[in-house]
């Protein structure tokens, strides 16, 4: 396991690289498929450097958002993944669409495969600790706590929610550099008795059936893995008409899409869910139905293999 993450020193960062090239070598490694961008840029440098010509990449975000993201470092990362990959894997089609918009790479040579989830482990009736028992419908959404994933904008429209729905509770699950800064908002907008902060957690399976809905307020996404637990789980899902969410959803149907950064729409989206559990329930069904045709966790694995064999096969 090497220590990689955004903050490194460039020094450390390269030693990482000479580590990772290292092993590479001494294990004979044929192919080498990086994940995301900074893991990616070590990884492509390390298998450059080890001579491992079978390099396939996956983007899980768009770019356009990314901070830091300078035209100077998108232009170095761009060259390297020409002269290092062979085929590079989005998860969403609006990855793809920034592919190519920032000519990262050659179109002909990105591939879209959609992240998959594992329908059957969420399937299961859900149960929380005694200690967060919920006496109310449950607003839920799981996110890591950072700007991109516009958790302050659910705040706002749970705030707007609770001056005519008091019985409505909203829980966040999930961890990131916002936390603090957003349990001190609830705290000025007054909701904070109606906010739960569960942190992170590793049991999200027996969560996700509790929330009444399920919300991705995003400002930015490439492809929400909680939108597709959620729906997974057969669970009604309001999201933000941004990214990769409108290749999930389609309105009225499977779920509801409003304007990112749009509390009031957030909140009537939610409380229209709500009020109407027949066709709440008809959007969960709908969900999980899509998920199971689309999003499996086989189906992912399956399309990722076929891109192995191809790029395995000798020339």
């Amino acid at each position: 396991m090497l220590p990689l993450n955004e903050s490194l020193h460039p020094l450390e960062t390269w030693m990482i690289v000479c580590s990772l090239a290292q092993f590479i070598r001494e294990e004979k490694i044929d192919l080498v498929h990086t994940h995301g961008i900074m893991a990616g840029i070590v990884g492509q440098a390390a298998a450059l450097i080890a001579g491992c010509e079978k390099v396939v990449a996956t983007m899980h975000n768009l770019i356009n958002r990314r901070i830091p993201f300078s035209k100077a470092f998108l232009t170095m990362h761009g060259m390297l993944m020409r002269r290092t990959v062979h085929t590079l894997i989005t998860v969403s089609e609006a990855i793809k669409k920034d592919i190519v918009k920032y000519r990262l790479f050659p179109p002909e040579m990105v591939t879209v495969i959609y992240n998959g989830v594992d329908v059957e482990l969420f399937s299961k009736k859900g149960c929380l600790d005694q200690k967060f028992s919920i006496k109310g419908p449950v607003v839920g959404t799981v996110a890591r706590l950072e700007p991109a994933k516009g958790i302050k904008y659910l705040l706002d429209a749970a705030a707007i929610i609770d001056k005519d729905h008091p019985w409505v509770y909203f829980v966040i699950v999930g961890d990131g550099p916002e936390r603090i800064l957003l349990q001190q908002y609830t705290k000025q907008l007054g909701i904070e008795k109606k906010v739960y902060f569960f942190g992170f957690r590793d049991d999200v399976p027996n969560i996700l059936p509790l929330f009444d809905v399920a919300v991705i307020p995003s400002v930015e996404e490439g492809l929400s893995i909680f939108c597709l637990e959620a729906m997974a789980a057969g669970c009604p899902v309001v999201a933000s008409d941004v990214g990769g969410l409108t290749e999930i959803i389609i309105p009225r149907k499977n779920g509801l899409l409003v304007p990112p950064k749009n509390p009031k729409a957030l909140a009537d989206a939610i409380v229209a869910v709500l009020k109407n559990r027949r066709w709440a329930a008809a959007l969960g069904r709908q969900g999980r139905e899509m998920v199971a045709q689309k999003f499996t966790s086989e189906k992912m694995l399956e399309r990722t293999m076929k891109i192995y064999a191809q790029v395995l096969r000798p020339e």
